[in-house]
């Protein structure tokens, strides 16, 4: 009798229920059921199989297949499409808070100077920052000058070195190189 041509490694072969020619349809003895059944478990067992980790070829489908490539190009055009609108977007909304951060100093700073205004409106004040800044005063008045107190500006300068800096400098120069000093 032919041998039936064996299907290739990794795929199982396609069964009907309808017998294959030159195959036998009558039923292994002690063994019941459906042909269909039989015609299966026939096929089953004479498919070659890989169970374990013997180095064989695998029998499974391809790691990545077209449709997976495919899908993972199109996820990585999406994320590629998406990524400069969302770089623009957030910089829009950090620049948008700056702006209203930016807006909050000036409203704060006209309101300084609406307040300032209102009080430039009013004489005694103005007669009060002319007598205290320009030293303004009445012509029936009489104004002093006070000698010998000095105000706290001239204290600070007064304090400060009274030789210039590059004798200052020659001077710890010299003194670093004396070391009993």
């Amino acid at each position: 009798m032919p041998k039936a041509p064996e299907p290739p490694k990794g795929r199982r072969p396609r069964t009907t229920g309808a017998p294959v020619s030159g195959a036998s349809v009558s039923p292994p003895s002690g063994s019941g059921g459906s042909p269909r059944r039989r015609s299966r478990r026939t096929a089953d067992a004479t498919a070659p199989r890989d169970r374990g980790g013997s180095g064989a070829e695998p029998t499974g489908r391809p790691a990545l297949t077209s449709r997976a490539a495919i899908l993972a190009l199109l996820v990585c055009v999406i994320a590629l499409s998406l990524a400069y609108p969302l770089r623009e977007y957030i910089a829009q909304r950090a620049q948008i808070a700056q702006l209203k951060e930016e807006r909050a100093h000036t409203r704060q700073a006209v309101q300084e100077l609406a307040e300032r205004y209102e009080e430039l409106q009013d004489p005694a004040h103005i007669e009060r920052e002319a007598r205290s800044r320009l030293h303004y005063q009445y012509p029936d008045e009489q104004a002093y000058i006070l000698l010998g107190e000095t105000s706290e500006e001239e204290e600070v300068e007064d304090s400060g070195p009274r030789e210039p800096w590059f004798v200052e400098l020659w001077d710890s120069v010299a003194e670093a190189d004396r070391p009993d000093a």
